[in-house]
């Protein structure tokens, strides 16, 4: 019992470290979107961790579980990934016209 709790208060600080790096850095659309879905499939994971009663069943839920973090928090807040073009930049971008003319 006391490693579900373990798990369920890991899921509640890793999502706030992610929500960290969101308000840290605005990602990608298409970025933002994915790694909100693989928190929601996280905390999917997390509540069959807590309904099962099978061991096998929860080992291999515990496993996918920390795979699946581990996976986010590679992509998400390694160092020198948050300056790639997964994250957007705050300030507008201007582009200059191009003209055939001098």
């Amino acid at each position: 019992m006391e490693k579900l709790l373990n798990i369920k208060k890991e899921l509640e600080d890793f999502r706030e470290e992610v929500m960290l790096c969101f308000r840290k850095e605005l990602p990608a659309k298409e970025f933002g979107a994915t790694i909100m879905m693989a928190m929601v499939r996280l905390h999917m994971v997390e509540a069959e961790i807590r309904k099962t009663r099978n061991l096998e069943e929860r080992r291999r839920l515990i496993s996918e579980f920390n795979s699946r973090k581990d996976t986010i928090e590679k992509r998400l807040c390694a160092p020198g990934k948050r300056k790639s073009r997964l994250f957007e930049v705050s300030e507008p971008r201007h582009r200059r016209a191009v003209s055939g003319m001098r």
